[in-house]
């Protein structure tokens, strides 16, 4: 009875065209093909090949051995063994769609046309089965599979896979409307589907058109938006990535009371290392510093160093660079944590305006990290500090070419003054990777604060939001934009709340300031000057801060623009 429930199992997902019943395995095939069926289970799959194959010479008439015993040798790396097996498959079944089905799979990364052809055949002779749909569209032009994905649902209203699928396709063609739709068909039939939770999360903020100004912070899909993520994160058992895709909702949504109540919930004894180390950057962000330092704190009795640069990074937050410093270089040069350490020693030496100091302590890493874009970007930054933009340049052009090596460019000479030169690199990086958040940010503040281009640094900048909800870095240069644009009420409403969710940010305030200030409300704009001048601005923004409150002082009433 159990070899009859057995051989069931095995066969019974043939096509149900077939016009008799097949053999039963022999004595000797069904040992090897269990054989082969217990080492695929332990993912030994040379072994679960070679038993197959055995399994296959003494069953012959058996198209699903065969099946079996291809998925065994593609599994094994032995993907020419894999075809020739299937070739012989077709000859010799052409009508078993699992047969064309198995070729699909193996012929896909191989010759993709080809496993076209046997993904549609395996359509043809078995429409009810979702996986030749899948498999097909994977491989066609979008158009073409948002075609075959709604020919999969429309006979198959059932399948998750098809419908989650679908929903990816009308995301990228931004129809977030049918995207939402078949995203909420996928949670009904599975509530546990976290991706397609968070796609639909995604979708709804999308939808809600973030850009247009901030009264659609209460908008209802944004709210349902971060319900949706907030279930997400539960059902994932808090996991720390969608934690954070969370608490940036929540900072969109202007909550930072909830914001505050999810790092809480993540700072308990049962959070590892790294989740409180995210936990103490999010609070360091915030202006959190005293909730950092304890987070930091506890890091350091389970993991010194790691403790220790979090303690650092706090320090430097709060303008204490020689703490900061002196933290750093406690770490040895055979820590892993090294890079790291030496990263934050050369930012605190940045800040305190000691730029041959931040060059001195990078000299021994960037010896064994000579690629790595973040430590050379310091070093340019120092060098154009110490009024050495070729020599600055000379560092970025050893790293190996690609964007990010690109975006260090613009970087370094956007802190040279050399802003038309920054534009156009990342204008350039734009090109190639339209959504790169960090390019479209830098671009739209960089046309802002130029007071050029403005419809262009409003389309790079509405992209940005879109990618990054509530990142106050991203809503600083929204905010500037607004104020290049004349509309100083909506600028002092964006940049206020950037200010609330990165309270320690020097060049936010003087940005809100000058809103204020232009907002008719000069004492206003004073006020958070000061406050501004308190948190160690770099001399540039200083310089701003300074020209700014002069202009205030002189004439009060229509204060000069900061350049």
């Amino acid at each position: 009875m159990f070899r009859i429930a057995l051989l069931v199992a095995v066969f019974g997902c043939g096509s149900p065209r077939r016009p008799a019943p097949l053999p039963p395995l022999p004595h000797a095939a069904y040992a090897h093909y269990l054989d082969g069926k217990l080492a695929a289970y332990r993912d030994d799959w040379a072994a679960a090949a070679d038993a197959l194959a055995d399994a296959a010479a003494a069953a012959p008439d058996q198209p699903m051995v065969a099946v079996e015993l291809a998925r065994a040798q593609h599994k094994a790396k032995r993907g020419g063994a894999a075809r020739a097996t299937l070739a012989a498959a077709r000859t010799r079944w052409p009508k078993h769609a699992q047969v064309w089905l198995a070729s699909g799979d193996a012929m896909a990364s191989v010759t993709p046309v080809d496993a076209i052809r046997a993904y549609r055949r395996a359509i043809e002779l078995e429409p009810s089965d979702e996986r030749g749909y899948l498999g097909l569209a994977k491989l066609e032009q979008p158009k073409a599979a948002l075609g075959t994905l709604r020919r999969l649902v429309a006979r198959i209203p059932e399948s998750v896979d098809g419908r989650y699928r679908l929903a990816q396709q009308l995301t990228a063609i931004d129809d977030l409307a049918g995207a939402i739709a078949q995203l909420k068909v996928v949670l009904e039939r599975d509530p546990d589907h976290i991706d397609a939770r968070l796609d639909l999360a995604r979708a709804l903020r999308l939808s809600v058109g973030l850009s247009v100004g901030l009264s659609v912070g209460n908008d209802r899909r944004l709210d349902e938006a971060i319900a949706q993520t907030r279930s997400a994160f539960d059902r994932s058992g808090q996991a720390l990535d969608v934690a954070e895709e969370l608490f940036w909702l929540l900072c969109e949504a202007d909550d930072r009371t909830a914001a505050v109540d999810l790092l809480t919930l993540l700072d308990d004894d049962r959070s590892d290392t790294d989740a409180l180390a995210t936990v103490a950057r999010f609070d360091r962000g915030l202006g959190r510093l005293e909730e950092a330092r304890v987070i930091a704190a506890r890091i350091a009795k389970v993991d010194a160093e790691l403790g220790s640069l979090s303690l650092a990074e706090t320090d430097l937050a709060a303008g204490d660079h020689v703490a900061a410093v002196r933290r750093a270089l406690a770490v040895p040069g055979s820590s892993e944590r090294f890079v790291d350490a030496r990263r934050i020693a050369a930012a605190a030496h940045l800040a305190a305006n000691q730029p041959q100091a931040a060059l001195d302590v990078l000299v021994q890493v960037r010896i064994g990290k000579p690629t790595d874009v973040d430590l050379a970007t310091l070093a340019a930054f120092a060098l154009v500090d110490l009024g050495k933009p070729a020599d600055a340049h000379v560092v970025l052009s050893k790293l190996p070419e690609g964007p990010s090596a690109r975006f260090a460019r613009a970087r370094v000479a956007d802190r040279a003054g050399d802003t038309a030169a920054a534009l156009a690199i990342v204008e350039g990086i734009l090109r190639e990777k339209p959504d790169s958040t960090a390019a479209l940010n830098l671009a739209g503040y960089l046309l802002a604060d130029r007071n050029e281009r403005l419809a262009d640094a409003e389309r790079y900048l509405r992209r940005a939001r879109d990618l990054a909800p509530g990142d106050p870095a991203i809503l600083d240069s929204w905010g500037w934009l607004l104020f290049r644009q004349g509309r100083t009420r909506d600028a002092v409403r964006v940049l206020d709340r950037a200010a609330r969710f990165a309270p320690r940010e020097p060049e936010i305030l003087l940005h809100l300031a000058a809103a204020w200030a232009a907002d008719g409300a000069p004492r206003t704009a004073v006020g958070v000057l000061a406050q501004a001048a308190t948190l160690h601005p770099t001399t540039t923004v200083r310089r701003r801060i300074d020209a700014l409150r002069s202009a205030l002082t002189t004439s009060p009433v229509k204060p000069a623009p900061v350049i």
